[in-house]
């Protein structure tokens, strides 16, 4: 009994998780389409709207790049206006350093005519008190004095030229003191016109200073963000992407399955050719005017209850077979925000000018593959179960598209909403 215990508790182990691996298997090969068309719907939410971050991060990254590019061109602008008020500053240092020789210069004549201003008035001085203290001949004097008329002549002449050297003396004098008076005005004038310029040169590379200092200020703060943004941007695409990854490997499950199912289905019908089974006896595929109703009409909600939309949209139970509405060539599956399953049909020949009409929240119930060439009424797809793509419950939206399969838009609403009127009619 002891020795057989243990044996009997691990062959129970064993057979629990062989139950519970099956019940797991089972549970993930048995899964309802509407989950799997909710997981579905949930990613490619999920996707818009990381998409529609990495757009708007992608905005503010290329305006904050925008904004460096303007930054650079006012750096480069200042940088071309220093090298004018360079040139400007060279010109100025230059005509200070002559006026800085022009000061030296006149400071030399100042001092010389100082020099020749004393050294005259020493002279001048001199000759005051040499005439005040002898007395100064007269005419009279000189004719008394003089012995002969040459003599008289000879100091007529001396008294002249004395006279005339005192009146010269004089007139240097006033002359030294002009000069000098002159030389340092002009040299006042030159002191005031280098503090003029030293000021000026100081002015103008203080305010270069403080507007090339904010410019790189402002520059580097947008760098930062757009950096900080570039960031969020890589971040934002790399969850897109991911996202899409896994949209991708459960559209590739939901496609094998929905294959399998197909395939159930097509060996489970007694007599059959291998093509979609044919819809319920009493409710085949109505036309009228070469367009055929895309539903049987005992499935389809009544015309009052349709709604415009990019196309029209037409409520009716999970896995309703959805009937081509003209002859043509299934071209793509699976539309942004439709589910993975939405055909795309091109017909032979265009209706009212459109040559493309998709089938929306379709879902993988009789899928023909792409390039099926299909008759006007012949099942292609069904209307998806539960929420197929971004929907709220089974419903087929009908419309007309483009090459790419993305819907032409709400203006072509009005002609599909009247050929479905007039195919359910008839």
């Amino acid at each position: 009994m002891f020795n057989r215990r243990p044996l009997t508790n691990a062959s129970c182990a064993t057979l629990a998780v062989l139950v519970i691996g099956c019940a797991v298997s089972t549970a993930l090969t048995s899964s309802s389409p509407v989950a799997r068309a909710a997981s579905v719907g949930q990613l490619q939410h999920k996707i818009s709207a990381g998409k529609g971050r990495v757009s708007a991060l992608s905005g503010t990254v290329g305006a904050a790049s925008q904004r460096i590019g303007q930054l650079n061109a006012s750096i480069a602008a200042l940088a071309r206006r220093l090298e004018r008020i360079q040139a400007d500053l060279n010109a100025k240092r230059a005509e200070l350093a002559r006026i800085r020789g022009e000061l030296s210069a006149a400071r030399i004549r100042l001092a010389k005519l100082e020099a020749y201003q004393a050294y005259a008035e020493q002279v001048l001085s001199r000759q005051l008190v040499a005439t005040y203290e002898s007395d100064r001949p007269n005419i009279v004097t000189v004719v008394l004095s003089a012995t002969g008329f040459q003599d008289l002549l000879n100091k007529l002449s001396f008294m002249q030229r004395v006279s005339k050297q005192d009146r010269k003396v004089v007139g240097q004098v006033r002359a030294a003191r002009r000069a000098v008076a002159a030389e340092a005005t002009t040299l006042g004038k030159l002191e005031v016109r280098q503090q003029v310029l030293v000021a000026d040169v100081l002015a103008q590379r203080n305010e270069l200073a403080r507007t090339s200092a904010s410019l790189q200020q402002q520059r580097q703060a947008v760098a930062r963000f757009r950096s900080a943004k570039a960031s969020e941007l890589a971040g934002a695409r790399a969850e897109v992407g991911h996202l899409q990854h896994e949209l991708s490997q459960l559209q590739a499950e939901q496609a094998a399955l929905a294959r399998r199912e197909a395939t159930q289905h097509a060996s489970g019908s007694s007599g059959s050719s291998g093509s979609a089974p044919a819809p319920p006896a009493g409710s085949g595929p109505v036309s009228s005017g070469g367009f055929t109703f895309p539903l049987p009409k005992s499935a389809a909600a009544p015309p009052s209850a349709w709604s415009p939309d990019q196309g029209v949209d037409i409520s009716a139970p999970g896995n309703t077979p959805e009937y081509a509405v003209c002859s043509g060539t299934i071209v793509l599956h699976g539309i942004g925000g439709f589910g993975p399953w939405a055909p795309v049909l091109h017909c032979d020949a265009s209706i009212d000018g459109y040559s493309y009409v998709y089938y929306g929240h379709a879902g993988p119930l009789y899928q023909l593959p792409i390039g099926t060439h299909v008759g006007a009424g012949q099942v292609m797809s069904s209307i998806g179960p539960g929420d197929v793509g971004i929907s709220t419950g089974p419903h087929l939206e009908i419309g007309f598209a483009d090459a790419s399969g993305s819907p032409i838009g709400s203006q072509t609403a009005g002609t599909m909403l009247s050929l479905l009127q007039a195919a359910y009619a008839g």
